[in-house]
């Protein structure tokens, strides 16, 4: 019986590890099948050739499902390159019309983007989705080379778009500051915290002031009623302390102890020790002594990183003549030694950069010629781009990363789960690809035209959406670095 047990046992095991090789090369397979085409339709999907050549764009999703349909089939491979070439073929077509729709459409555009900023799909839907159909109409004509054709209701889209907008922050925007004052009055924040308060009715006024006189300026209401959301939170939050230490004048101490506490362990973190003997001004100051020059010394390490990468590209160009220059076996011969040795180094680089990140911060993964930062560690608050400053240290990190790679062109992929409007899903994956992209320019003094930001949406899932945890993995950023040779 024993026995019996022992062989059943044998052979499930013997399955588990066959369909885990299986799996391994099915995998393989697909990627270099599939892997000039994925990045491809991430370029058109980053022009948005999806909106401005819409026609095309879905044929080449049609086909590139069919490809990926027989390939799960398991059908000639040869039938399945045929169809992956006629997707490249139309992507390509898609790519073109884009950069012409990028042109004629340029105002267009810059609306729709600001409209689905303001949520428009959700708080003014009816809107948007009417500027929505006219848009894709003229790009319809686009495509057909009717360029007249598709200039022609520009004016009327655009004001759909801006209309949708400015109805999506009225009802998104404004009404939120407006409850959260309500709610600040409602704890007697006017009473307590009389200059917070009045900032942020301040500020709201200036939102519905803008919004009222000059419909086009929507991103600045938008950026005035923030600053009125942040400003009520803020004077009901020191309401309610106040109002905690009036109840207990002895809690005035320790309240003013704990603030002292995160000072100094901040100034001990700069290197120097923090003395609260004459109030909180002496050590404060130093710590923005410190971190001027810590700005300063940022930007001479970028300098520097500039004057290395010139020298680099001289040795590479000196490399160049010499390849140039010698001919024979012996120059074949250490050509590739050259490789070998660049090969290692390589490898080492990878395996260096892997180190770099904690589990909680980042997964490193290889794929064909990229490697992938999937940054776990980074999350934004709901609906939002804006980094918080607790992830500013996995950014430097990420920093660190990206430098080893000096002339590598880096893409910044922004990804959601399927919940909510898939369109806004895109655009919110987008801006905050950019807002990784804007923190990696502003500290790293790289050239714009090195990092691409590239927004995905829910269209690229890598778990379940059923689950939370699902959702969860899905919702990411990965910093892909395509390994060129010479650009190590």
């Amino acid at each position: 019986m024993n026995r019996k047990f022992q062989v059943i046992f044998l052979i499930l095991i013997f399955q588990i590890i066959v369909q885990a090789l299986f799996s391994q090369s099915n995998q393989g397979l697909r990627e270099n099948l599939f892997n000039e085409t994925d990045k491809l339709l991430a370029q058109a999907k980053s022009e948005q050739a999806n909106v401005l050549s819409p026609v095309t764009f879905a044929n080449a999703i049609k086909r590139y499902n069919q490809a990926l349909k027989e390939f799960n089939d398991k059908k000639q491979i040869k039938n399945i390159q045929t169809k992956l070439n006629d997707v490249r073929t139309k992507l390509k077509i898609c790519l073109n019309t884009a950069k012409l729709g990028k042109i004629a459409f340029a105002t267009t555009l810059k609306a729709r983007e600001d409209a689905l900023k303001a949520n428009a799909t959700e708080y003014a839907s009816e809107i948007y989705d009417e500027a929505e159909d006219s848009f894709i109409s003229s790009t319809k004509k686009l495509e057909r080379n009717d360029v007249k054709g598709a200039k022609k209701k520009i004016p009327e889209i655009d004001n759909l778009y801006r209309q949708a907008e400015l109805n999506a922050i009225k009802v998104s925007i404004i009404g939120t500051v407006r409850n959260l004052i309500r709610e600040a009055k409602q704890v007697d924040a006017d009473e307590y915290t009389p200059i917070t308060y009045a900032n942020a009715l301040k500020h709201l006024s200036e939102a519905e002031s803008i919004l009222n006189s000059n419909r086009r300026s929507a991103s600045s209401a938008k950026e005035k009623a923030e600053k009125a959301e942040i400003e009520a939170k803020h004077a009901i939050y020191l309401t309610k302390e106040i109002k905690r230490l009036k109840k207990n004048e002895k809690e005035w101490e320790n309240f003013i102890l704990n603030r002292e506490i995160y000072i100094e362990q901040i100034a001990e973190e700069l290197g120097f020790e923090a003395h609260f003997d004459e109030g909180l001004d002496r050590p404060l100051q130093g710590i923005f002594n410190i971190a001027k020059l810590l700005q300063e010394d940022k930007r001479q390490l970028i300098k520097e990183n500039q004057e290395k990468d010139n020298e680099i590209k001289q040795l590479s160009d000196e490399l160049q003549k010499y390849r140039q220059r010698e001919q024979g076996l012996q120059a074949e011969l250490e050509e590739k030694q050259y490789r070998l040795e660049l090969k290692r180094k390589h490898e080492e680089l990878i395996e260096s950069v892997e180190k770099m990140f904690s589990n909680s911060e980042a997964v490193v993964l290889r794929k064909s010629d990229d490697l992938i930062v999937r940054l776990i560690g980074l999350t934004f608050p709901s609906g939002k781009s804006t980094i918080k400053p607790e992830f500013f240290s996995l950014l430097a990190t990420l920093q660190r990363a990206v430098r080893k790679f000096t002339n590598s062109p880096i893409s910044i992929e922004g990804h959601t789960d399927a919940l909510g409007d898939d369109r806004y899903n895109e655009n919110l994956s987008y801006e905050r690809a950019i807002a990784v992209k804007q923190y990696l320019l502003a500290n790293m003094g790289l050239d714009d035209s090195r990092i691409n930001a590239v927004g995905f949406g829910e269209t690229s899932p890598i778990a379940s959406n059923e689950t939370a945890t699902g959702r969860a993995q899905n919702r990411r950023i990965d910093v892909v670095i395509t390994l060129r040779k010479g650009n190590l």
